[in-house]
């Protein structure tokens, strides 16, 4: 590559110094190699501001992800109280004494049901010979969260109730995404079994390993279906009144919570168990 002098404008060797026909210096040649002190300070400078977007970017996540989690927490604590008022209206009918809920009773007729029920429909429940449902608008007292009443019933009398619960307090199309759906479940599972233990003293039995754990540690192990163990991690409790047995089921099934309240009328439930 040649180079030309100012002075007399004539071509000269790249690497020459000054001009071959005058003498005059030859300007010095652009040193297109940056300095390697120089390289070494930007690519120093990078790293830092690297590493410090990394060091941001993980607080930034543990600060989210804490917030989220406590978030949680208050969700989970407070449905353990939020519809303390409705659960005692609607289970506290109930007693050793006598049976009443929704304005029925141990040995009415299917019939009798539906004169007070008249939108009552049949169903195929698994754990009753034969079933009726009713539908969450047309109960006599609120329960949120339990998207229908299942109604057992032999030779033509009831004999058992069940109510499955949702995370939505009214029930809607499944298809809606409710957030901290586990943590409203949860929730609402020691809800009920607090206001159970007040109307109805302490349970008969109690299966429940994960009490004492942390909400989400609670939560992950029922949904996991089993303990460290590997023995069964879901959770039932009963009272017997009487002639009643109250079961209060929470479990998982394919990693989705489950919450489930059974009223059954003993004398005709144990004969059709034997």
């Amino acid at each position: 590559m040649s180079r030309i002098c100012k002075a007399c404008q004539t071509e000269n060797r790249d690497e020459a110094n000054f001009c071959r026909n005058c003498g005059s210096p030859l300007p010095k040649k652009k040193d297109v190699v940056l300095d390697k002190e120089r390289i070494k300070k930007i690519r120093d400078f990078w790293t830092k501001v690297g590493v410090g977007i990394f060091i941001a970017i993980v607080i930034l996540f543990i600060i989210l992800k804490k917030i989220d989690y406590n978030n949680k927490i208050d969700v989970y604590k407070s449905y353990i109280t939020k519809y303390s008022k409705e659960d005692d209206q609607a289970f506290g009918t109930i007693t050793s004494n006598k049976f009443l809920f929704q304005s029925l009773t141990w040995g009415m007729s299917i019939d009798d049901v539906k004169k007070i029920f008249p939108y009552i429909v049949e169903s195929k429940d698994p754990d009753f010979i034969s079933s009726y449902t009713i539908n969450q608008t047309d109960y006599r007292v609120s329960i949120p969260h339990a998207d229908f009443i299942s109604v057992g019933v032999y030779n033509n009398y009831i004999y058992a109730f069940k109510l499955e619960f949702g995370p939505l307090a009214e029930f809607q199309s499944q298809m809606l995404k409710v957030p901290n759906k586990d943590e409203i479940m949860y929730g609402r599972f020691r809800g009920i079994e607090k206001v159970l233990t007040e109307l109805y003293g302490p349970p008969t039995f109690v299966k429940d390993e994960v009490k004492n754990m942390e909400p989400e540690k609670a939560i992950n192990t029922v949904k996991e279906g089993k303990l460290p163990n590997g023995m069964p991690s879901n959770i039932y409790i009963f009272w017997e009144l009487g002639q009643t047995k109250a079961e209060l089921v929470f479990f998982s099934y394919k990693k989705k919570l489950h919450l489930t309240l059974r009223y059954l009328y003993l004398p005709i439930w144990n004969k059709l168990s034997r």
